[in-house]
Parts: C-alpha cells; structure tokens; sequence
C-alpha cells in the first residue's frame, strides 16, 4: 500500500505540484502513519501487564482511525479529478486491506487475556 502510494503520489501528471502540500502530503503522511503505527504495535510483545495490552490496542485503533483519513483522500482524489477509477479502485482496495486485517488483529487482541511471563533476568546466550 505505501509503495503504491507513494508511486502514485509523487507522480506531478496525476498530483499537479500545486497541490503538494495541501493534498499530496497529507495523502503519503496517513500511508506512513499506518505503517509506523502498526510496527510500533508490533514491538510491544510479550505483553507483560494491562499497560502493554493498552498501548497495543490504541496503537491499532491508530491504524484504523488513519485507514480512514487515507481513505477519505483517496475519495476526494478521486472527485478532484487527480485519480481515475481503476486506480481509485485498487489503492482503494489495498488500503481496506490494511484497515481489515488491523481489525480483526484489534477484536483477537482485546478478547484475549494478557499472556504475563515470567519476571526475571534474562538469561545470557
């Protein structure tokens, strides 16, 4: 999804230069967001206490809530012209991916108990 953004963003046939700190920007900034968002919810495992399960979880609603902005440009792109369907289409369906497989990664965390292990040092290899 990022590379597919970012190719078709930084195309000035399809995103004027006019446009780049308005609309262009605003497009790759969301696309980035996901990714970050989603490493950095990622990183928090094991998860060791409620602490861990509650930056996780806001972390993939992060995720969502920026699937959504995304979308919403990709939308507007789309009415103004910058995109036509066949690109609107796919960029859209890449980005619903993202957005599903985040969902249901968010539902199996939040019925899950929090897998607490053991505290202690870690032993040397």
């Amino acid at each position: 999804m990022i590379g597919f953004t970012l190719s078709t963003t930084d195309n000035p046939k399809r995103f004027p230069k006019k446009i780049r700190f308005s609309v262009t920007n605003k497009i790759q900034g969301h696309a980035l967001a996901i990714y970050d968002y989603l490493v950095e919810a990622n990183e928090i495992f094991p998860i060791m206490d409620d602490q861990d399960k509650a930056d996780r979880l806001k972390l993939q609603r992060a995720v969502l809530t920026e699937c959504k902005k995304l979308l919403h440009m990709i939308q507007l792109s789309k009415d103004r012209g910058y995109i036509d369907s066949g690109t609107f289409d796919y960029w859209t369906k890449l980005t619903v991916d993202v957005k599903c497989m985040t969902a249901k990664w968010y539902d199996a965390e939040r019925k899950t108990g929090i897998p607490v292990e053991p505290a202690g040092p870690i032993p040397e290899g």
